[in-house]
């Protein structure tokens, strides 16, 4: 593995360089996907300062397909296939998936193969476990991530596991990845953004969506949770760095402030409700 990210490193050229460009930003929609839900046995796992011991709490996973002229970019993958059979309780986690995202996209009339590029905000089980279902999609990620994945013991506890990339990431081969570092404006034309967020994983991210009619919206990815968990600036007992974690929830507090966007926390239910149901979108 190790070997592999060196060679990325050298030979891979950074996303925007790569992507076209455009008179005016093109047309952009968003959907919002169903990609699991989770009960939280034991939500003091939420904050490594010790609160919320003997409480429970409900959250959903959400993927967000994007439609961006005429290419579709999937953010976040969602739970893997085996929570079909749920819900399935593992430690303090019971968690089941309802539909495929390639079940939901079929409502849309697409297949995998329409779906050109899959970003995931980090390589969590519950925001990557359909990655697989689109081998012919270029997948987005941060390097942070990617390299924290060569320490396999550290990457395992944290919950990151490569195997869940295994049609991009196979042997000593990677096929249609593409690395950001950082902040990356995706097209070139302001419309999709990442935000690095690093601290819940080395390479957490955002996606900062400049929709034309509805406004821009921040798609949170695991910086926040749950809106209290937002509020308070909360740190989950699993993530890799506490002060990172903070930093980085004052940086993307200062991008919602500065463009005015509307923060959608992707595990919190209330604001998953707030958006369309597909087929429903925002533009």
């Amino acid at each position: 593995m190790k070997r592999i990210l060196s060679s990325l490193a050298a030979a891979t050229l950074s996303f925007a360089a790569m992507a076209p460009s455009y008179a005016a930003a093109p047309d952009v929609r968003m959907f919002r996907l169903d990609c699991g839900h989770m009960t939280l046995g034991d939500k003091s796992v939420m904050s490594d300062e010790g609160l919320y011991k003997g409480q429970s709490y409900d959250i959903v996973m959400s993927c967000y397909l994007i439609k961006h002229g005429d290419d579709w970019l999937l953010w976040d993958a969602g739970l893997p296939k085996k929570y079909l059979n749920g819900p399935l309780t593992e430690g303090s986690f019971t968690t089941k998936l309802d539909r495929t995202i390639v079940d939901q996209i079929g409502d849309l009339g697409l297949r995998p193969a329409d779906i050109k590029y899959v970003a995931v905000s980090h390589a969590h089980f519950d925001h990557a476990g359909q990655v697989d279902d689109f081998p012919n999609a270029t997948l987005i990620v941060q390097r942070a991530d990617l390299d924290a994945m060569a320490d396999t013991k550290k990457a395992s506890a944290h919950y990151i596991d490569a195997a869940l990339f295994s049609t991009h990431i196979a042997g000593k081969q990677l096929t249609r990845v593409k690395v950001v570092d950082g902040d990356v404006d995706l097209f070139g034309d302001g419309t999709l953004k990442t935000i690095a967020t690093p601290g819940h994983t080395p390479g957490s991210m955002a996606l900062l969506v400049d929709l034309k009619h509805a406004g821009p919206y921040v798609l949170s990815g695991d910086q926040w949770h749950f809106t209290e968990n937002y509020q308070r600036h909360q740190v989950p007992t699993w993530n890799y760095d506490h002060a990172q974690t903070i930093s980085s929830g004052k940086k993307l507090d200062a991008v919602i402030a500065s463009t005015h966007a509307t923060l959608v926390i992707q595990h919190e239910p209330a604001d998953n409700q707030k958006l369309p149901k597909l087929p429903g979108f925002l533009d």
